[in-house]
């Protein structure tokens, strides 16, 4: 007699928000995304279309999520992973700089 696991995985997806760090770059893990996954036999990896994220990505993006079993079969699902910029830009201002009057006019180039 032979056995057969033919059943695919249940997987289960939740969305996220992402906060930009000061380099511009954001990631999440499969452990993120993940919202209790299962299969009858038993889960062996999970993997995710894209999981670093940068300013380009600002607002809402969808990844996939596949979820496979020991037994070679696999699942998918979907979630938005909404990737906010919340750094504050920085700016270093020039020194002083002391421009005189050309002579006769009341300005200077």
């Amino acid at each position: 007699m032979t056995v057969n696991d033919n059943e695919a995985p249940v997987a289960n997806c939740q969305n996220l928000t992402v906060q930009l760090d000061a380099n511009g770059a954001g990631s999440i893990t499969t452990g993120d995304v993940n919202n209790g996954s299962s299969d009858n036999c038993g889960i062996a990896s999970y993997a995710l279309n894209n999981s670093s994220f940068n300013c380009a990505n600002t607002g809402a993006n969808t990844v996939v999520l596949t979820v496979f079993d020991i037994h070679g079969n696999s699942s998918t699902c979907t979630a938005t992973i909404t990737v906010q910029d919340n750094i504050n830009p920085t700016i270093t201002c020039p020194a002083n700089i002391t421009v005189s009057n050309d002579a006769g006019l009341c300005s200077a180039v």
